[in-house]
């Protein structure tokens, strides 16, 4: 597909990112676009200002942008459905709105592009503070490298031809990890997955163990969606979480890395207890999500 004649539809979902996105347009706006080219903002709900920079940001290019809304269901994937469905291009790329991508990032996807590939982009965590929790966020969560080796693709950095996209399938109306669920979900229909170092986006880390709980507490609650989707046992799942709470060698994994970037035994002390926090609110926000209680009330993002 020549670059020429390929029309992209980048798909950003929003729910109160107002502090990132002037970032996000500004580093978006280094690529390339050609004719045609669209970038669909959709809202899920927020209750900032993120839906008034939107609206700006396609009054200033109203070529470029499209302003949509869409709250019907909480959930980033369920707003990325609701924008497929009103995509016009070939080829559908997935970024969030606390990405910035880098300069070249749209034209690697477009040269790389294929039927029967899935591209999975690199998202690289910024590191600011050298904070400890930075250095965890790094080491467990969006390995876009790793996670592609497994068959997995995150919507932080992923380009599929629409087409590929509707064979497989919508994401799964599910709160967290519907991206996973999705690739792997693709690989079992045939296709493969192809991961671009030099398609880079940079992701903010998060730097305090308040950012964290609320990202593991998110994920569990997303293995308690598709569980409940599934019609799987909820008494399996929380079997499986409070197995987890015991899994101890996770913890000297982690720890014996954050030795390595320095930090101290008292310090590393202090993350065990957390992360035993961690693993105990992820069995309650699994169960949560199993029940389907309100993702907003609960202060998940």
């Amino acid at each position: 597909m020549s670059k020429e004649n390929s029309r992209i539809s980048v798909i950003i979902p929003i729910y109160n990112a107002e502090e990132y996105l002037p970032s996000l347009f500004d580093a978006i706006e280094t690529n390339t676009f050609f004719e045609g080219d669209e970038i669909l903002l959709v809202d899920n709900g927020s209750t900032d200002n993120s839906v008034e920079f939107c609206r700006k940001a396609a009054m200033r290019k109203p070529k470029l942008y499209t302003c949509l809304s869409y709250s019907e269901v909480a959930g980033s994937y369920a707003a990325r459905n609701y924008a497929v469905k009103r995509a016009k291009g070939d080829i559908l790329v997935f970024t969030d709105s606390d990405c910035k991508p880098e300069s070249g990032w749209i034209d690697v996807f477009r040269d790389n592009i294929k039927k029967g590939i899935v591209l999975a982009g690199n998202i690289q965590i910024e590191i600011e503070n050298n904070g400890l929790w930075e250095h965890f966020d790094s080491l467990a969560h969006l390995n876009s490298e790793k996670n592609a080796k497994n068959n997995r693709v995150a919507t932080a950095n992923m380009a599929v031809l629409y087409d590929d996209f509707m064979r497989v399938g919508f994401f799964e109306k599910r709160f967290s990890g519907g991206d996973y669920e999705w690739s792997m979900r693709a690989v079992k229909n045939g296709m493969q997955i192809l991961y671009l170092s030099n398609a880079v986006v940079l992701h903010p880390s998060r730097k305090t163990f308040e950012e964290i709980l609320k990202k593991e507490q998110r994920i569990a609650y997303g293995v308690g969606n598709h569980a409940k989707i599934h019609k799987k046992s909820g008494f399996l799942l929380g079997v499986k979480y409070i197995l987890k709470i015991f899994k101890i060698d996770t913890n000297y994994h982690y720890a014996k890395n954050l030795k390595k970037a320095g930090f101290s035994k008292k310090e590393i002390r202090a993350f065990h207890w957390k992360f035993m926090k961690i693993r105990v609110e992820q069995l309650s926000f699994a169960i949560k999500g199993y029940y389907d209680k309100d993702a907003r009330k609960l202060g998940l993002k």
